[in-house]
């Protein structure tokens, strides 16, 4: 019976041998496929990364442009909603545009008398400068006459001075004479005042040229007026300045809005990728150097295009704060630097899509 026990015994013995030895050989077996596949891992992660900086501080950006009014004024009408796309010039906001229309009126109306005070003043200095030419010409023949007037009485008196010595003519013809005289001399003063007044005429005509000038001066300041006029008019209307979809929108009709009061966001349709990079990786980056994108929203999928610029500082000084290590508490941190990745072949199906904000992936290979 012993004997039987053992030989059971040995035989367990024997079958668990057979079984290890049988692990032992498919370890063997199976030992260079296991390093093989781990090779071949290895190999695609090398190829794949070797030379190639990455970062996942990345996000999808694209120009926003804060929509406000340029003049303060009440809401009539908002032309669009949220998330609406639009076209450059493409009405978004009417402000109550009364007030503008009547100072517009007004601006017209004080315009057009300018325009009639100027030409009844530029009226005035011709018929001035008519008069004062006609007085010139009167005041210059009155001259002439009085003087050969007086020319001839002062030659009639001469005559009958010697006359009267030599006993031709009585004394009372030689009065005559020089009354005649007397006169003339009268006629040859009132002459000459005549032409100063002609004088003064013609200084009148400059004080009346330049009243016109002047009206003529307001002309232009009311045209510039009325140019004003229509710009602050032109202002009721709030135009996009580009294409792109509205975003944050705050616009009510009936609201009062103030100059510089943001009325709603449009989003551009241009998006880019900034992505900040260790400063311990700026020799891989070089602007027109090709990149690859990954962006979360669209697992999967990648986009090729290229580093734009870089910027000229790290993030931290151009923060609200830099921080000043010169403090005595410094503790060196790696640096942040962005980079500017341009998209290149976004569809354009896709380009909605891609909203700022979005997390994104960025790889470029060393140059």
């Amino acid at each position: 019976m012993a004997v039987v026990i053992q030989a059971s015994a040995a035989m367990q013995r024997f079958k668990a041998f057979r079984l290890r030895l049988s692990a032992l050989r498919s370890r063997r077996r199976v030992l260079p496929l296991a390093l093989g596949g781990v090779g071949v891992i290895v190999a695609g992660w090398v190829v794949t990364h070797w030379g190639v900086e990455e970062t996942d501080n990345a996000q999808v950006e694209s120009h926003l442009v804060d929509i406000s009014s340029r003049v303060s004024g009440t809401i009539a009408a908002v032309a669009v909603q949220d998330n609406q796309l639009v076209q450059p010039g493409q009405l978004l906001v009417r402000l109550d545009g009364r007030d503008a229309a009547a100072a517009l009126q007004k601006t017209l109306a004080d315009l057009e008398e300018a325009r009639r005070q100027a030409g009844a003043l530029q009226g005035q200095a011709r018929a001035t400068l008519s008069g004062a030419e006609a007085s010139a010409d009167q005041a210059a023949a009155d001259q002439a006459v009085a003087q050969a007037e007086l020319e001839r009485a002062r030659a009639d008196l001469h005559r009958m001075q010697v006359l009267v010595n030599q006993g031709g003519v009585s004394r009372q013809e030689l009065d005559r004479a020089r009354a005649s005289y007397r006169q003339a001399q009268g006629q040859l003063s009132r002459s000459q005042a005549s032409a100063l007044q002609a004088r003064s005429s013609e200084r009148q005509v400059g004080v009346d040229r330049q009243k016109a000038a002047a009206a003529e001066a307001r002309i232009h300041q009311t045209e510039a007026a009325l140019a004003e006029a229509l710009l602050q008019l032109s202002y009721t209307r709030i135009l996009a300045p580009n294409a792109g979809r509205i975003g944050s929108r705050s616009a009510e009709p009936g609201r009062q809005v103030q100059p510089g009061q943001p009325l709603m966001t449009l989003v551009g349709q241009q998006p880019w990728v900034e992505a900040n990079f260790k400063e311990t990786q700026l020799e891989a980056l070089r602007p027109g150097q090709s990149a690859e994108v990954h962006i979360d929203a669209f697992p999967g999928r990648s986009f090729r295009g290229h580093v734009l610029s870089v910027a000229p500082a790290s993030g931290a000084r151009f923060a609200l704060l830099p921080p000043d290590n010169a403090t005595g508490n410094f503790t060196k941190v790696v640096q942040r630097v962005t980079a500017r990745i341009a998209l290149d072949d976004v569809p354009p199906a896709l380009a909605p899509e891609l909203v700022p904000g979005l997390s994104a992936t960025v790889r470029v290979r060393r140059p």
